[in-house]
């Protein structure tokens, strides 16, 4: 990576940091965290911690990042652009490399949340089962940065989507897949734990089952959780950081071929399966409740 990529890559971060909505999309993690700290379940902290607190946020940097990727185009100074030092590949690599700036912002917002919730070495009880209250641990480092490094590979993906489909439109599937990651893969235990839960970004490592009971005001719902995965969290750090690499790779592809870039391609490629394969096989499936 050169200098002019480097200072393209600062100046389209510094863009990310002035931009009005993501500070305001940003109170709602002041929000969660004030609702977790007066929460008498510490399902809540958990969730915060863990990187769930970014999503909207996170959705505000996708928008911001689509627009970026795509100023050349609606300008119409792509061809013009084309001719300067930084040309469309090294401008790939510049935008993935701006998202590391979310990254770091996403990380003080964690590190801020931790600060506030943290009173003890866990974080309180938790009643997934109304008769027999559980303790929460505190998250480990893995876990606690898996927000930051999730922002990382979803901007990094961006940028080789828009690339590769060059339209504001790629917004539209991607927030839908914000609310599938918010929802059945995330805030509502929608999916039984497994090691294929844990390709999506985030992962909130509690070992759940499924849910029990009735769902009515006589027969209430109880969900079925034997622990805590905190192991697998640092596979799966080291697949969103492989992911971060390969989606970079792809939208260079897009502009240059050579055989550096292919090398590149195969090398991510590998880690990335490699990675997801190791995540998928030791993480730990909900197989009885404890």
């Amino acid at each position: 990576m050169n200098t002019p990529v480097l200072n393209l890559a600062v100046a389209e971060g510094r863009r990310f940091v002035r931009n009005p909505l993501f500070w305001l999309a940003s109170l709602t993690i002041v929000y969660f965290v004030r609702n977790a700290a007066n929460a008498t379940e510490a399902e809540a902290s958990w969730f915060v911690l863990t990187g769930f607190s970014l999503l909207l946020p996170g959705f505000i940097l996708v928008m911001a990042m689509v627009l970026a990727v795509l100023r050349g185009r609606y300008s119409h100074t792509e061809e013009l652009l084309g001719t300067c030092a930084v040309g469309p590949d090294r401008r790939s690599i510049a935008h993935s490399v701006s998202a590391l700036w979310c990254a770091a912002l996403g990380a003080i917002a964690i590190a801020i949340a931790v600060v506030v919730l943290r009173e003890g070495s866990n974080l309180g009880r938790w009643s997934p089962w109304f008769e027999d209250p559980i303790t929460m641990p505190f998250p480990n480092l893995a876990l606690l940065l898996q927000g930051p490094m999730a922002l990382l590979a979803v901007l990094a993906f961006i940028v080789a989507l828009v690339r590769w489909v060059p339209t504001w439109l790629v917004i539209v599937p991607m927030a839908f897949l914000l609310l599938v990651q918010a929802s059945f893969a995330g805030l509502f235990h929608g999916i039984p734990a497994d090691g294929a839960r844990w390709l999506y970004p985030l992962n909130s490592g509690i070992v759940n089952g499924e849910w029990v009971g009735g769902c009515t005001p006589t027969s209430p719902c109880e969900l079925e959780v034997a622990g805590f995965d905190m192991g697998t969290a640092w596979w799966h750090l080291a697949y969103l950081a492989s992911l971060t690499v390969f989606c970079t790779v792809v939208a260079v592809l897009r502009h240059r071929r050579d055989r550096s870039a292919w090398i590149a391609f195969a090398v991510s490629a590998v880690f990335v399966m490699a990675t997801a394969a190791a995540q998928v096989l030791t993480a730990t499936t909900y197989t009885s409740r404890t």
